[in-house]
């Protein structure tokens, strides 16, 4: 169970040609928008990325529906709990384009189960991963406590003592489903010329609200200045 393992890794989730075909309509659709590049400078690894979010999905891919959905059941199996895609539209699923030199900052995801489909394969780019290494504080997990907690466990000697990392190559076609919000986990610097394209899908609880939910969104899908600190420990 998820809960146990906090990770799981299943290879071939979704054929080849399913992903190439996916693929071309990410193309598509890049070739008549400029996506927004999100640089937020962090120490050791940053957030460089761009990203398509669940509104722009929503009326661009509608066969991302029946995925979303075929992944929540898998998901459901996996947590043994009912879970939902989030209702927050732009947050429920993206399409995250990581470019060369491109990379994710080591970070907790807002919500209870998160799933990651690889389209392609890239040198470089690997998820690396803490599952359940975070002392989670629940209710509280949006104060400066938390943030206080999470930041003492990533210091290196502490990760070097008390973690067990792993780290997932992109493949085409493979999903990871693990337990977001207790799971630390990072994307490493694309090496080469291609990009990392992937699909991101959120869950959680049926009516789960979360009150970091209007900087965060800033913070990940926009170019907008956002504040000094973490959105994810908003109080």
């Amino acid at each position: 169970m998820l809960h146990k393992t906090g990770v799981e890794v299943l290879e071939g989730f979704l054929p080849a040609a399913e992903c190439d075909a996916l693929l071309q309509c990410v193309d598509q659709y890049r070739n008549t928008r400029q996506l927004p590049v999100i640089h937020r400078k962090q120490r050791g690894r940053s957030l460089h990325y761009m990203v398509i979010d669940g509104a722009a999905i929503e009326e661009h891919f509608p066969q991302l529906s029946k995925l979303n959905t075929d992944v929540n059941l898998l998901v459901n199996r996996l947590n043994g709990t009912a879970l939902e895609p989030l209702g927050n539209a732009s947050a429920r699923i993206n399409i995250n384009i990581t470019p060369p030199a491109g990379e994710y900052r080591w970070h907790y995801d807002r919500n209870r189960v998160t799933a990651i489909l690889y389209l392609n394969e890239v040198a470089g780019g690997e998820t690396e991963m803490f599952p359940n290494y975070r002392i989670y504080l629940g209710r509280s997990k949006h104060t400066h406590l938390q943030r206080w907690l999470d930041s003492l466990l990533m210091k290196k000697p502490v990760l070097r003592l008390f973690g067990k990392k792993l780290t997932v190559a992109p493949r085409k076609g493979m999903l990871i489903v693990m337990q977001g919000d207790r799971c630390l986990h990072s994307v490493r610097r694309v090496e080469g010329a291609a990009d990392r394209i992937n699909v991101i899908m959120t869950f959680d609880a049926p009516g789960a609200v979360f009150p970091v939910e209007k900087e965060l969104d800033s913070y990940l899908y926009s170019k907008k200045s956002t504040p000094a600190f973490d959105p994810n420990y908003q109080e």
